[in-house]
């Protein structure tokens, strides 16, 4: 009996392996176009980037977080185009943009895909915005670029500690991040961002799960990331020690609730940023723009058109 369980053990672990090493590639930039004829792309290095654009003003540029694309500002753009062009974008390996197997999905990598985008659509002082890993991409080339960004909106911003969860450190091994990839530790991940849960309910999250399953990569190039992103290096090295040297406006919005970025570093940054002001979004978790979209929204068109 022992021996039939430890060769039940042995199979089990065997073609949990097999499964990680045999992903399928991700859809190439053709193959995207193709599938979304509708959608905006811009070549990057070699990479085809997802975006939207819709407005007419000053440019703010908002990117999104970990695991998730540029479907969760969905609810807040439409109350901030008056005056205002905003752009949403898909970062590389997330939403409707490429997922490359071969690219470094490195901190440096996406300040560097930030820096193109601007650049290629001419956005002179645009302000910027992000939530988690988007808000520390913004911030990063914020401080390198001094001047060059008129203003700074940071939605849960982890630049004091980037270090994520157990259960997201796990991605970044080969053979159990295969196993983490799956729907129902996508939903549970979400779902732990949120006080209420019925705000991620299987049909909210339905638009969050598909581009994990139109992409065969798209798992693959998650537990990428968890593995070459290597925050804490740039928070250590160059966003903690600069940020207050950060000479330009910059809002803060926070849910009392955050699980994954706790209401205390928010309060830490608005400590340490000079010209900052802090929002806490009442009855929220670290998905604010879920939650309390009017809030969120009205906290961003009024910090835009000060």
């Amino acid at each position: 009996m022992k021996d039939t369980m430890m060769y039940r053990g042995l199979i089990l672990t065997l073609m949990i392996a097999l499964a990680a090493c045999s992903a399928e590639p991700s859809l190439t930039a053709e193959e995207l176009a193709s599938q979304h004829p509708d959608k905006k792309y811009m070549e990057i290095d070699g990479v085809s980037l997802h975006y939207e654009q819709q407005g007419l003003g000053r440019p703010l540029v908002l990117l999104h977080g970990f695991s998730t694309s540029s479907y969760v500002w969905r609810n807040i753009t439409p109350g901030l185009t008056y005056g205002t062009t905003v752009y949403t974008l898909d970062l590389m390996g997330f939403g409707f943009s490429e997922k490359p197997q071969d690219r470094s999905y490195s901190v440096e990598t996406y300040v560097t895909q930030l820096g193109t985008f601007l650049d290629r659509l001419n956005l002179q002082s645009p302000m910027l915005g992000g939530q988690g890993i988007g808000a520390l991409i913004a911030t990063l080339y914020a401080i390198r670029n001094p001047g060059a960004v008129r203003k700074l909106i940071l939605v849960g911003a982890p630049l004091y500690d980037a270090q994520p969860s157990f259960n997201v450190r796990l991605l970044g091994f080969p053979v159990v991040g295969s196993m983490l990839t799956g729907d129902w530790f996508l939903k549970r991940l979400w779902r732990n961002g949120v006080d209420n849960q019925d705000k991620m309910s299987d049909l909210a999250l339905k638009p969050y799960l598909a581009p994990y399953q139109s992409d065969p990569g798209a798992r693959a190039t998650l537990r990428k990331l968890v593995q070459e992103f290597d925050a804490e290096s740039v928070i250590e090295q160059e966003i903690r020690p600069n940020l207050s040297k950060l000479d330009l406006p910059t809002l803060l919005i926070w849910g009392p609730y955050d699980a994954m970025v706790p209401l205390e570093v928010g309060r830490q940054l608005d400590r340490e940023i000079p010209n900052s002001e802090i929002t806490v979004v009442l009855g929220s978790g670290h998905y604010v723009q879920e939650e309390r979209p009017s809030q969120v929204r009205v906290a961003i068109k009024e910090f835009v058109h000060q």
